[in-house]
């Protein structure tokens, strides 16, 4: 057998004991208390990221709780490794580390479920059900391999519960397996029943989520919470890619007092502020409040902890999955699309609070998470580093900023354009078919919207760069349930301007999708016809230019 972090070698077989008997060759654990109730599992409300996040907090965890004996054993240039992987083709997730394994002694404690480690005050194994939680959600068939720091040989136990998921074994065999170079666990589930984690868009969205979530311990530059106040960065792999941290962009400028701007000679300033959140309980929650350097609704909101692990508002820093994510009180954030649900970002620790089960939620009520939010907003108005008046009055007054007198030029212009193209040539009549199938340039970015009437359509958004199809055009299926929206970004229309930026792709993003819905919610057989109209009017004002350069 080959392993990812060292060669094998030796090998002993022998009996089964029971787990109140020392040897070397294998034991058995009795799990019958609990061998019912992992089935349960399965129904458990989890995502595929936090699913994986229980494998990777046990390997966090053995890394943290042995990290001087790792160090001693490999070196100063030890880096803990954990390497997530399917394999579509037989339904199989592989989940392997080379932290400190886990030793014979804790075993029957890791098998049994429920029953949490001696001790929980280091690490992010609380409570002793993660990992048969995950795994059995996960598929039916889970092995354990390890071998511990410091031991000669490995072990290894399999528990099944059945082809239908209703027959858990009673017990567990802990066999005696051949050692490695390197200690550390592996952990296999065999015959998934969560078919949709390995498809390729579930695939991605989990490497989105998975560095976020553990963004304190892949950036060098963070301090996972473990108790030393030390950074301890950890190296995470999604099907051989190692996964990065990136975090987005403060904003560092002047403070604006209004609109009308900062004060004559006021310096720049990185807009970060730490917070500090005691409860009337007694329990603290400390972190700090940022502002943006560019508006985002899909990376602004608080971020949760947990000792380090992002477990409630945990946004993926791609930018393109999952927009609501982020933790967003609406006394902070205020209405959606607003300046400050755009701007304000965050990170607090909420260890004192302790973590849900499945680890994607801070245990509070709602009276302390009332509190907290009152904490936040109060010391975010701190007139020394007033975040709130900042975040309106910095991008009011960006807006603003554009040359009135251009803007109305650039106006008339277009009244001009139109008036001179269109005059004595536009007609009444019907124009003609614009859906002609010419070919495109980007992948399609897909959606639904189910209707009152509870119809379900299918929409596709696609950028298209062929100059001879019209600016904008919808097509559907024969059962209009499935709607195509293609955006011509080489219209002539682009000639005169700028390059398209993020900026102008959003502005034809809503124009497109606000436009293409419309159509497909009228009940009219004539329902396009505004839209091929506009589009011919277009191709009258911006019309291909004779006088191209050849390519």
């Amino acid at each position: 057998m080959t392993t990812v972090y060292g060669r094998e070698t030796g090998s002993r077989k022998g009996a089964a004991m029971p787990s109140g008997s020392r040897n070397d060759e294998g034991f058995v654990v009795d799990i019958r208390p609990d061998a019912a109730a992992l089935r349960m599992f399965r129904s458990l409300s989890f995502t595929p990221w936090y699913a994986l996040g229980e494998f990777v907090d046990n390997s966090i965890s053995s890394y943290f709780q042995n990290l001087n004996r790792l160090s001693d054993a490999y070196g100063s240039k030890y880096v803990c490794d954990v390497r997530i992987s399917f394999d579509d083709r037989v339904g199989r997730l592989v989940v392997e580390d080379n932290a400190a394994g886990i030793a014979r002694e804790d075993l029957p404690r890791a098998l049994r479920t429920g029953e949490p480690p001696k001790d929980t005050s280091v690490g992010l194994n609380l409570h002793g059900v993660g990992m048969k939680a995950a795994a059995f959600w996960w598929g039916r068939h889970l092995t354990i391999e390890t071998w511990p720091l410091g031991e000669p040989r490995g072990w290894k136990v399999e528990i099944d519960l059945g082809e239908s998921g209703t027959q858990p074994q009673a017990n567990a065999t802990v066999r005696s397996i051949q050692g490695r170079k390197h200690s550390g666990t592996r952990i296999t589930v065999e015959g998934l029943w969560q078919n949709a984690p390995v498809a390729g868009k579930t695939r991605a969205t989990v490497a989105a989520y998975l560095p976020s979530i553990y963004r304190k311990f892949l950036s060098v530059g963070e301090v996972a919470d473990i108790g030393d106040g030390t950074a301890h960065p950890v190296r995470l792999f999604l099907d051989g890619t190692q996964l990065s941290f990136a975090p987005p962009t403060l904003l560092s400028e002047p403070f604006w007092p209004s609109p009308d701007g900062p004060e004559k000679g006021a310096r720049k300033r990185k807009w970060r502020k730490k917070v500090r959140a005691k409860l009337s309980t007694g329990k603290v929650i400390e972190g700090w409040v940022g502002i943006l350097e560019t508006m985002s609704r899909e990376l602004s909101g608080f971020t949760l902890h947990y000792r380090g692990k992002g477990i409630g508002g945990v946004t993926p820093l791609d930018g393109i999955h999952d927009s609501n994510s982020g933790f967003r009180p609406r006394e902070i954030f205020g209405q959606s699309g607003g300046y400050r649900s755009q701007s304000y970002i965050g990170e607090f620790d909420v260890t004192a609070l302790g973590k849900s089960i499945t680890t994607d939620s801070t245990l509070w009520t709602p009276e302390e998470e009332a509190e907290f939010v009152d904490h936040v907003l109060a010391q975010m108005k701190d007139p020394k580093l007033d975040l709130w008046s900042m975040a309106v009055n910095f991008k009011r007054r960006k807006r603003s900023q554009v040359d009135k007198k251009r803007l109305s030029t650039a106006s008339t212009t277009a009244a001009k354009d139109l008036k001179k193209a269109a005059d004595g040539k536009i007609s009444h009549n019907p124009p003609d078919n614009d859906a002609s199938d010419l070919g495109e340039d980007s992948p399609a970015y897909r959606f639904t919207i189910t209707d009152r009437e509870i119809h379900t359509h299918s929409f596709a958004l696609r950028f298209s760069t062929n100059r001879t199809r019209p600016f904008l055009t919808v097509t559907d299926d024969k059962h209009c349930r499935a709607h195509e929206i293609v955006v011509n970004e080489a219209h002539p229309l682009f000639d005169d301007l700028p390059p398209i930026d993020v900026a102008m792709r959003t502005l034809l993003t809503r124009v497109a999708l606000s436009l293409g819905a419309a159509e497909v919610f009228v009940e009219s057989a004539e329902r396009n016809l505004i839209r091929q109209k506009m589009n011919q009017i277009l191709q009258l004002v911006h019309p291909e230019p004779d006088d191209l350069p050849e390519e």
